[in-house]
C-alpha cells in the first residue's frame, strides 16, 4: 500500500505586507489559544486561527497563526507564535532491549532578533499612536501576560510571515 503526504504550497507575496503596521511583542506563559481568546475579549476582536500555520520543513518547526480582518475599521490583526518546540532524535549510544532512542526538544525561534518574545500581534493600517496605547494596555491586563510592549525594531525577515 503507497501513501502520499499531500502539504500545502504557500506562496509568498511581499505587496501584501504594508509599511504601516505596528508590532507588539508579548511575554507570556499562556497557550496561545488561551492568550487568543483573552485578546478576543479584551480587545473585541475575533481572531481565528488559520487553516495553515507558519511551516519551515527544513527545522520542522510549526508556528501558530491567527488573524482577524476588522471591516469596521479597516484593520488587520495578525497573531502568531514566535517559538516552536522540535523535537530531535540524539544518536542511539545505548543499544538497549526495546531500541528506544532519547530525544531532545529544542525551541526555535520564527524572529531570530527577538527570542525572548514568546509571541507578536501584528496591527496594520493604524495612522495614530494613541490607539496602539489603548491596545498595549488592555494587553497588559490580561492575567498571565507579563509584559507586552511595542517593538521599535521593523521585522527584518518579514517575507517569512507573509502567506497567500
Amino acid at each position: 500500500m503507497v501513501k502520499f503526504l499531500i502539504l500545502n504550497n504557500h506562496k509568498l507575496n511581499l505587496n501584501q505586507f504594508p509599511e504601516n503596521y505596528h508590532l507588539i511583542a508579548i511575554h507570556s506563559d499562556l497557550d496561545e489559544f488561551r492568550l487568543a481568546f483573552f485578546l478576543n475579549k479584551k480587545l473585541n476582536i475575533g481572531l481565528k486561527r488559520k487553516n495553515n500555520d507558519i511551516y519551515f520543513s527544513e527545522q520542522n518547526a510549526n508556528y501558530s497563526s491567527y488573524e482577524f480582518l476588522d471591516d469596521t475599521k479597516y484593520l488587520k490583526w495578525i497573531f502568531f507564535s514566535n517559538k516552536s518546540l522540535v523535537s530531535e532524535k540524539s544518536p542511539d549510544q545505548d543499544l538497549s532491549l526495546f531500541g528506544k532512542g532519547s530525544t531532545a526538544l529544542n525551541e526555535i525561534n520564527l524572529l531570530s532578533q527577538q527570542k525572548s518574545v514568546d509571541y507578536f500581534l501584528i496591527i496594520e493600517n493604524i495612522a495614530n499612536k494613541t490607539y496602539i496605547d489603548k491596545v498595549l494596555k488592555k494587553i497588559s491586563e490580561i492575567s498571565g501576560v507579563i509584559t507586552s510592549f511595542l517593538s521599535e525594531n521593523k521585522l527584518e525577515n518579514k517575507e517569512n510571515l507573509i502567506f497567500s
